[in-house]
């Protein structure tokens, strides 16, 4: 197999052609076809399936698939990284990241998908010997002409040709238009119409539609598209193919909603997005009580998975979990804080105060105190000092508590309840939490909340798999965005974070654009002097409020010993009421080449609140992970009963029974 599938182009060595499944690879064309379709690859990524092909199902390294392919060449991991995102893309029909290329956290990369070789055609049989014939004299047929052909014919034979030409080229375009990989049980649920004829009721129709995708997720065969924005609907103009097409799905969820005093009329109607036709509808007429609200969300969402089963044999979905409000004006006051937080429309303050009016009205409504809590313990993230911060969080920690115990089926409150667990120190409760979360659904919000206690805890890799979940599962999403290029930079891998965060600025209402947070992720990659003082400078006008911070440092630069004694001296006087001065400062330290000063930031940092824990694990602050002062603090914050009961981080290895190694 190696000498079928080497990879050394330098030596102009041949390489067979080779099937993956239905496809035809073709590495000395760089080409990727499965008869309908063919894709050209760049020749580094050919050369990185072909390694991985030599040996199938072996998991092999990112440092030896570096070496095979790139040898020393500055960048290749990033190119790797970037290869290897390709191949899936051209690779997995159905958009599933992992099923054919998988990655082995904290090993490396493995081809799942069987490797056959390409039979050759059978040779045509030797044709039999010649029988002499005796010559017979040459006779002219009457076909024949000496002169050329005459001009009606070859204009004939022209607009035969073109016929011909026409034809093959719209079966062609057909061909192309029909390989793009729809799931045949995929659906997309989009905003019902708000026909009430007031606009303050858009919140309401839209949350309704976004309760009614979450709950058809649990259908175990039925892929659910991430939310559609709110201006993406039939009101556009476009019919049910069109949006069959641009969303990627085999059927589309579409209805309206009319309110009328004390009576709801609800129409749904799931519609095949290649035919166009109806497969199902239904209408609904309610009395407007939250009960019955929340009853057609379930009759909805089982009404579809009742027509997707008789279609598509789609199983039938898992056990709904009932309402847990009485009253339909907190069930309304929920849906508003939803759209706060889930469509990005109105600010935190917004989004608490309503939730509030709902506890109100329904001091036992779970659903809306774990959002509430979660937002709570939020705004620690501005707090000015550790003691409002730890205020914030232990607000946050109650409420989650109050949310467990009130609804005891809900995921979300387990995971809530882990990530305020684990900024207490309690990381051992958290893990258990999170794995009752997990039992009970594992749905993006649980799988969310569980990324970021899973790069608290060092263990990125992990993360950054359930991010790339998410991300697929919900591309239109902001946070997963932003979580997905945090755990990009946290493992250097630099092009795949600057492109996640990229993605995050156009997906924000209105468009985001560069701040902190990205200050934060550009520096975890390696910076020059001139670099890191163009950083400074641009933070500080991207948040004139660091100015009395960083300006000791930026007057400072280029002299690098000069620099850090200005962090230093920073540091000591506690300068600045900003909330990330702390980390912001660790980050220049570490730059700078001191990592005992940057541990001994931290150590001030974690001693206050653990919110920015993840970032330590990062590439900027190996040197410092290799302290025994590092080691010292992991223990102190009570991370190694969590790691040897739920697993080691990526950056360290148990030593003896007691004791560990950071890297």
């Amino acid at each position: 197999m190696a000498d079928t599938f080497g990879s050394d182009t330098e030596t102009g060595q041949e390489r067979s052609d080779f099937r993956l499944g239905a496809l035809l690879i073709e590495p000395d064309q760089n080409s990727v076809s499965n008869g309908a379709q063919r894709h050209r690859l760049e020749p580094k990524v050919m050369q990185v399936l072909c390694v991985l092909a030599a040996r199938p199902g072996e998991v092999i390294s990112r440092q030896e698939l570096i070496d095979q392919v790139w040898g020393v060449e500055h960048g290749a991991d990033e190119s790797l990284t970037r290869a290897v995102s390709l191949l899936r893309s051209v690779l997995n029909t159905d958009k599933d990241l992992h099923s054919v290329i998988e990655t082995i956290p904290k090993r490396g990369y493995r081809l799942a998908a069987e490797v056959g070789e390409v039979q050759a055609p059978l040779a045509d049989p030797e044709p039999p010997a010649p029988v002499e014939e005796e010559a017979v004299p040459f006779v002219r047929e009457p076909w024949r002409r000496d002169t050329d052909i005459s001009p009606i014919r070859y204009v004939s034979a022209l607009v035969v040709l073109a016929i011909i030409m026409l034809w093959t080229g719209v079966m062609i375009g057909r061909s192309s238009s029909s390989a793009v990989a729809v799931p045949e049980k995929s659906i997309a649920v989009l905003p019902f119409e708000n026909l009430s004829g007031n606009s303050e009721q858009d919140y309401f129709s839209r949350g309704l539609s976004e309760e009614i995708r979450t709950l058809l997720t649990q259908l175990d065969e039925l892929k659910v598209a991430g939310r559609a924005p709110p201006s993406v609907g039939t009101a556009d103009g476009m019919d049910a193919q069109t949006l069959g097409k641009k969303l990627r799905v085999s059927h589309v969820l579409t209805g309206s909603i009319r309110s009328d005093q004390d009576r709801i009329k609800v129409s749904a109607e799931l519609i095949d997005t290649e035919s166009g036709y109806q497969v199902w509808s239904h209408g609904y007429d309610r009395l407007l009580s939250a009960q019955s609200l929340f009853d057609l969300q379930k009759d909805i969402a089982t009404d579809v998975a009742g027509a997707l089963s008789v279609s598509l044999n789609v199983q039938e979905p898992n056990r709904i979990l009932g309402s847990d409000t009485h009253s339909l004006e907190a069930y309304n006051y929920y849906l508003s804080a939803r759209e706060t937080d889930v469509f990005g429309m109105g600010d935190r303050s917004e989004m608490i105060a309503l939730l509030h009016k709902a506890l109100e009205l329904d001091p036992d409504y779970g659903a809306a105190r774990v959002m509430l809590a979660m937002n709570t313990g939020a705004q620690a993230w501005n707090a000015s000092t550790p003691a409002e911060a730890e205020a914030f969080l232990a607000r946050g920690r109650a409420m989650a508590e109050e949310a467990v115990r009130l609804n005891p089926d809900l995921a979300q409150a387990y995971t809530a309840l882990a990530n305020f667990e684990g900024l207490a120190g309690d990381w051992l409760e958290a893990g258990r939490n999170n794995r009752m979360a997990l039992e009970r659904s594992p749905n993006l919000r649980v799988l969310h909340d569980q990324t970021i206690f899973l790069m608290r805890t060092g263990r990125v890799e992990e993360a950054l798999s359930i991010a790339q979940r998410g991300q697929s599962a919900d591309p239109l999403n902001p946070d997963r965005a932003a979580t997905l290029a945090m755990a990009y930079a946290l493992l250097g891998r630099h092009e795949a974070a600057e492109a996640s965060l990229e993605h995050y600025w156009t997906l924000q209402l209105p468009p985001g654009e560069w701040d902190t947070y990205a200050w934060t992720i550009e520096m975890q990659a390696p910076q020059t002097v001139e670099s890191l003082m163009a950083l400074c400078q641009r933070l500080v006008r991207s948040d004139p409020s660091l100015r009395p911070l960083l300006a000791p440092v930026i007057d400072a630069l280029p002299d690098m010993e000069a620099a850090l004694g200005a962090v230093e001296a920073q540091f000591e006087s506690g300068a600045g009421a900003h909330p990330n001065r702390f980390e912001i400062l660790a980050a220049l330290a570490a730059q700078l080449g001191d990592p005992d000063l940057a541990l001994r930031i931290w150590r001030h940092e974690l001693e206050g609140t653990r919110l920015r824990l993840m970032r330590i694990w990062g590439p900027v602050y190996a040197d410092m992970r290799r302290l025994p002062g590092f080691a010292d603090l992991m223990t102190r914050i009570g991370l190694p009963l969590y790691w040897r009961e739920f697993g080691w981080p990526d950056r360290c290895r148990p030593a003896g029974a007691s004791d560990f190694d950071c890297f």
